[in-house]
C-alpha cells in the first residue's frame, strides 16, 4: 500500500516538474523561431533582429559539419547515443562530490549530458538547489522519448549559448569567423566546441589563450575517441585562431547602439506592414513575428552612405574647433506635476520625480542637462493650470534644463528605375547610444521654403501658369486692410480667436498685417521680378502668387494624395502651409527628400525602407505592389524646367551660393528653407544619384536668432555638401534626366521675353514661351533702359559678398 502511494506521489511529482506550459521543450517551435536578418541593397547582410537582442540561426543537422558534431559529443557528453537523456554514474559521481567536498568520483563538471544542457539553456532555470537538478532530470529524459537523438543534437548546437549575445553555432561561426556554419574548418569547429563550457573564460576576443589550450583539447579528446586521425590532430592544434573583425555592431562604429536609425525606420515600416498584411492587432503581435519567423528583408539601405551620414551626424569640431551644426544651447521650461509648496522625492540619480500614480516617473530625459542654482538646488518657477472657463485649478513647479540644436537628415535614391529607395538616415546629433529612441528624420518638422517648388512651383510650371521667366510682381497679396491675415501675437495677446472669419476679429483694424512679406524685408515694392530670379533669391510674394494661381485645393491635393505626404492635414490647406512651409506638423526628412526626386523626370514612387520580404524558404511574405506605387507626378518636360529653375540656387544672389558639391562630372541643384521666426532650418538637395533633405533645428521649437542674432541655414548647406563630395567622389560622371520636349532660349532679365541674343538661357515648352506682351506687364511706361538698369544690377549682384541667411 505504501508503496503504492509512493508511486502515484512519485509520478504526481514528475508530471510537476515536467510540465511545459510555456512550450520551452517543444524543440519544433523552437526551430522556427528565428531572428531575423536585414540584407542590405547588394545583398549582404546588414542588421540582425530577434526579441531580447540574442541572434540565433537554425540551420539542419545535416548543414552543420560533422567535425562540429563530433568536438561537442567528445568534449561534452562522449556516451551521447547511448544514453536516455541522462547519465546516472556520473550524476551520482557528481552528486557524492558535491555531499563530501572531495573528488570522490569523476568530477562535477562532466555530469550532465547535453540533454540535461539544452533543457537548461531552453527553460533558462538556473535555481542553485537539488530540485532543480531532479527537474532537469526528468525533463532530459521526458526529451530522449520524445525525440530521437538527431533532432536533439542539431536543437543543441542552435541553441548553444556562446559569448554575449551569440545563441547557436552559425551564429557564432558568422561572429567569430565571418562565414557560414558549414565553411568551418576542423580547428574552427574546435574552437565553437569550446566556447560553450565557459563563455567568458574562453570568450575569443579576451581570453584567447585559455580558448586556445581548452580547443587542442577537445581535438585531444576527438583524436582519443576515435573521431580525427593524427595527421588531423596535429595540423589543426597548429592552427592559429584567426578572428573576424567584431560583428558586435554590425553596422557602423558611429552607432553605439545595437541598431542604426535606418534599421530601426526600416523595422517600424515592416511592423506597420506586416500588421495590415497579417492583421495583427498591435505593433507587438506583429514585431515578435518579425523577431521569430527568420524574415529575411532585403533594403535599400547604402551601408557606405549611412556610414558617412553617421560619421557626418557625430558633428566633430574640425582642425580649427569648428562644429557643423553649432550646439546654440538655451534654457528649456520642463513643466512637472508637483504643487508649489510640496516636498518632492529623487529618483537613484537625484533627479525630481512626480509624485501622482499616475505620471510616476522622472522629470528629467536620461541625457538632459538640469540648471541648478548657485546653492545647488535646482533651479525652478511655476506655472498654471486652468479650466475651461479661464479659472486657475493650480500652481505647479517648472524645472529648467540645457538644451542645443539637434539635426537629422536622409537619403534617397534620385536614380529613374530606384526612386523612393531609401538610402540612409540620419535621426540626430551625436553617436547612438539607445536603441528605438527619437528618430528626428522620421520625425516631422516645418520646411520653410523648400516647400515652394513641391506644390507651387512646380503645378505652376505644369500647369502652364508660369513658365521659366515669367514676370510677377513682387508685392504682398494681401494688405492689412483686406483683414485676411491675422497678427496672431497681437490677436492671443487680446484673447481673441486665431479664425480670420471671427466675426470679432472682422470688427478690428488692429490685428491684420501684410502678406507676405520677403526675407528680410527685401522687395515687396510692387517692382516686376522673373520667376527664375523668385525661385533662386526665395521670394515669398512671388512664391504666394504662383501658389495663388494654381489653388488651395489643387495643390493640397497634389501633396496628399499624389505625393502621399501624411503629415499634412486640412489645417495646412492654405497658402502659408502649401507654398510657405508654415504647416502645422511639416514633413519628414525622408518624405523631403523623396519629394525632390520629381524633379528628374516627373516619375515619383512612394518612400520604402525595403524591397522584398522573405521566409526561410525564399517565398514572398508581402506583395511588394501593393506597398509601392508610381506615378508621373507632373509631366517630364515639367521636372526637367523645375530642376533648371532649382540649378540657380548655388550662384549670387542664391540663397544656396557657394554650397554646391565639388563633385566632377556630377550636377547638382537645390534649395533652401527657413521658417519666418528662425525655429526651422531645412535643405533639400538633389543630384542624379541622390535626393538630400537636411534639418537643423530644437526638438521643442524655438527662436534660434534669440540666441545666435546671425543665425543661418548654412549648415544645412554644408551638411549636403560634404556628404555628397564623400558619397560621390567614386561615382562616374551623371547627368540629369533631359527631355527633348525642353526648348532651350534666351530671355531678357528685364522682361523675361525672348531675345534674340544676350540675355540669361531659359528652358520652355513649345505651347509655353513667353509671347510679345510679356514686356507689356511691365507698365505702359516702362523705362526704355530698365534692361540695361537690370544688367547692371545683376553684375553688382554677381560681385556682391555673400552675407545674407539663407530663405
Amino acid at each position: 500500500m505504501a508503496g503504492s502511494v509512493a508511486a502515484v506521489l512519485l509520478s504526481m511529482y514528475v508530471v510537476q516538474v515536467t510540465a511545459d506550459p510555456e512550450g520551452k521543450l517543444d524543440l519544433e517551435s523552437r526551430k522556427s523561431a528565428q531572428s531575423a536578418i536585414f540584407y542590405d541593397r547588394y545583398g549582404n547582410e546588414y542588421a540582425t533582429l530577434s526579441s531580447g537582442g540574442s541572434s540565433s540561426f537554425w540551420r539542419n543537422l545535416t548543414d552543420i559539419p560533422e567535425d562540429l558534431q563530433h568536438a561537442v559529443i567528445a568534449i561534452e557528453d562522449k556516451n551521447f547515443y547511448d544514453e536516455i537523456g541522462v547519465n546516472f554514474k556520473r550524476t551520482i559521481a557528481a552528486a557524492l562530490n558535491e555531499i563530501t567536498g572531495q573528488r570522490l568520483l569523476g568530477s562535477q563538471q562532466g555530469a550532465s549530458t547535453l540533454e540535461q544542457q539544452l533543457v537548461k539553456n531552453l527553460t533558462d532555470d538556473n535555481a542553485v538547489d537539488y530540485g532543480r537538478k531532479f527537474r532537469e532530470i526528468f525533463r532530459a529524459i521526458g526529451l530522449c522519448n520524445r525525440y530521437s537523438k538527431e533532432t536533439i543534437l542539431e536543437a543543441y548546437l542552435n541553441t548553444v549559448p556562446l559569448t554575449g549575445t551569440i545563441e547557436g553555432v552559425e551564429a557564432g561561426a558568422r561572429e567569430y569567423f565571418d562565414k557560414s556554419v558549414e565553411e568551418l574548418t576542423l580547428a574552427e569547429c574546435a574552437t565553437l566546441a569550446s566556447i560553450s563550457k565557459n563563455p567568458t573564460g574562453y570568450n575569443p576576443s579576451t581570453n584567447p589563450e585559455n580558448l586556445i589550450a581548452r580547443r587542442n583539447h577537445v581535438l585531444w579528446e576527438m583524436l582519443d575517441q576515435g573521431y580525427i586521425t593524427q595527421e588531423e590532430y596535429d595540423s589543426a592544434t597548429q592552427e592559429t585562431v584567426t578572428l573576424a573583425e567584431s560583428k558586435s555592431k554590425t553596422e557602423n562604429v558611429a552607432v553605439e547602439s545595437n541598431y542604426s536609425y535606418f534599421t530601426e525606420a526600416a523595422l517600424e515600416e515592416l511592423t506597420q506592414d506586416i500588421k495590415e498584411a497579417y492583421g495583427f492587432e498591435s505593433d507587438a503581435e506583429a514585431q515578435n513575428y518579425i523577431f521569430t519567423a527568420g524574415l529575411r528583408v532585403y533594403t535599400t539601405v547604402d551601408p557606405d552612405v549611412q556610414a558617412a551620414v553617421e560619421n557626418l551626424m557625430l558633428n566633430e569640431p574640425d582642425e580649427n574647433g569648428n562644429v557643423l551644426f553649432p550646439a546654440l544651447w538655451h534654457e528649456e521650461e520642463v513643466e512637472s506635476d508637483i504643487p508649489v509648496g510640496s516636498e518632492y522625492s529623487l529618483d537613484s540619480n537625484g533627479m525630481p520625480m512626480n509624485p501622482t500614480d499616475e505620471t510616476t516617473g522622472t522629470i528629467f530625459q536620461l541625457d538632459d542637462t538640469p540648471i541648478y542654482n548657485d546653492d545647488g538646488t535646482f533651479k525652478t518657477g511655476t506655472y498654471e493650470t486652468t479650466d475651461e472657463n479661464g479659472n486657475v485649478t493650480g500652481e505647479y513647479l517648472t524645472f529648467y534644463r540645457n538644451v542645443r540644436t539637434q539635426a537629422a537628415i536622409a537619403v534617397v535614391s534620385s536614380e529613374l528605375d530606384k526612386k523612393g529607395e531609401v538610402i540612409a538616415v540620419g535621426g540626430g546629433l551625436g553617436a547612438k547610444t539607445v536603441d528605438r529612441g527619437v528618430n528626428r528624420a522620421m520625425e516631422p518638422h516645418q520646411t520653410g521654403s523648400t516647400m515652394k517648388p513641391i506644390a507651387a512651383y512646380c503645378l505652376g510650371i505644369d500647369e502652364k501658369w508660369i513658365n521659366y521667366s515669367s514676370p510677377l510682381e513682387d508685392s504682398p497679396l494681401y494688405s492689412a486692410e483686406n483683414k485676411q491675415m491675422l497678427n496672431t501675437e497681437k490677436a492671443l495677446s487680446l484673447g481673441l480667436s486665431l479664425d480670420p472669419t471671427d466675426p470679432a476679429n472682422q470688427a478690428r483694424n488692429d490685428i491684420w498685417r501684410t502678406w507676405p512679406v520677403n526675407f528680410g524685408d527685401a522687395g515687396g515694392d510692387g517692382s516686376i521680378m522673373l520667376v527664375y530670379d523668385a525661385i533662386r533669391q526665395s521670394y515669398n510674394t512671388i512664391a504666394v502668387r504662383v501658389g495663388s494661381m494654381v489653388g488651395v485645393d489643387a495643390m493640397y491635393e497634389f501633396v496628399t494624395e499624389t505625393l502621399g505626404l501624411e503629415h499634412l492635414d486640412a489645417d495646412d490647406a492654405n497658402l502659408a502651409p502649401l507654398v510657405l512651409g508654415s504647416q502645422k506638423y511639416g514633413l519628414t526628412m525622408v518624405e523631403l527628400a523623396n519629394a525632390y526626386t520629381m524633379f528628374t523626370d516627373g516619375n515619383y514612387s512612394t518612400a520604402h525602407f525595403y524591397t522584398r520580404v522573405e521566409d526561410l524558404d525564399g517565398n514572398p511574405v508581402l506583395d511588394m505592389s501593393k506597398l509601392v506605387t508610381n506615378t508621373q507626378a507632373i509631366e517630364p518636360e515639367s521636372a526637367v524646367i523645375m530642376n533648371r529653375l532649382l540649378s540657380n540656387v548655388w550662384e549670387n544672389p542664391g540663397t544656396a551660393r557657394g554650397m554646391k558639391p565639388d563633385t566632377e562630372g556630377i550636377d547638382a541643384v537645390g534649395k533652401t528653407g527657413t521658417t519666418s521666426d528662425f525655429k526651422d532650418f531645412t535643405f533639400a538637395g538633389l543630384t542624379p544619384y541622390y535626393s538630400v533633405a537636411v534639418w537643423w533645428g530644437y526638438d521643442r521649437p524655438y527662436d534660434m536668432s534669440t540666441v545666435q542674432y546671425n543665425v543661418d541655414g548654412k549648415p544645412t548647406q554644408r551638411a549636403f555638401k560634404y556628404l555628397m563630395e564623400e558619397v560621390q567622389a567614386d561615382l562616374p560622371a551623371a547627368e540629369f534626366y533631359w527631355s527633348d520636349n525642353v526648348i532651350k532660349a534666351q530671355f531678357s532679365t528685364s522682361t523675361g521675353s525672348i531675345v534674340s541674343s544676350g540675355g540669361q538661357t531659359g528652358y520652355y515648352t513649345e505651347d509655353n514661351m513667353p509671347d510679345e506682351t510679356t514686356g507689356a506687364l511691365l507698365s505702359e511706361d516702362a523705362d526704355p533702359y530698365a534692361q540695361l538698369a537690370q544688367q547692371a544690377a545683376d553684375e553688382a549682384a554677381q560681385a556682391a559678398a555673400a552675407t545674407d541667411p539663407a530663405a
